[in-house]
């Protein structure tokens, strides 16, 4: 499962412009990012988005990854832009550069 690590911070709602939007927040993906764990990385990566609109994935972790996590991001990043957030990928290994370039999609092309 992964992992959100962000920044919380409590300030009074009258304080707070209607155009404020939460800290950013990393989400600290685990080390099978494969159709075997998409699932739960699914549910993790809609609660993270949900709870902020400056994300980033931080990849540093991640062992295995395979099609179904580069479509989840693909996905992600499709989501990002339609609801004016961010998404980035962090501490990208060879293995998650590996499972872009199977897919014929490149990491650099998704930057939101």
């Amino acid at each position: 499962m992964a992992k959100l690590v962000g920044v919380r911070c409590s300030v009074r709602a009258s304080r707070v412009p209607s155009f404020a939007m939460s800290a950013p927040a990393i989400l600290k993906l685990p080390d099978d990012c494969s159709i075997r764990t998409i699932q739960a990385l699914h549910g993790d990566l809609g609660a993270a988005f949900a709870r902020t609109s400056d994300l980033t994935l931080d990849c540093g972790e991640v062992a295995r990854a395979d099609i179904a996590f580069v479509q989840l991001v693909v996905s992600a990043v499709g989501t990002a832009r339609r609801q004016s957030k961010s998404l980035r990928l962090a501490h990208v290994p060879d293995v998650v550069m590996t499972a872009f370039r199977r897919s014929g999609v490149s990491p650099e092309s998704l930057v939101s």
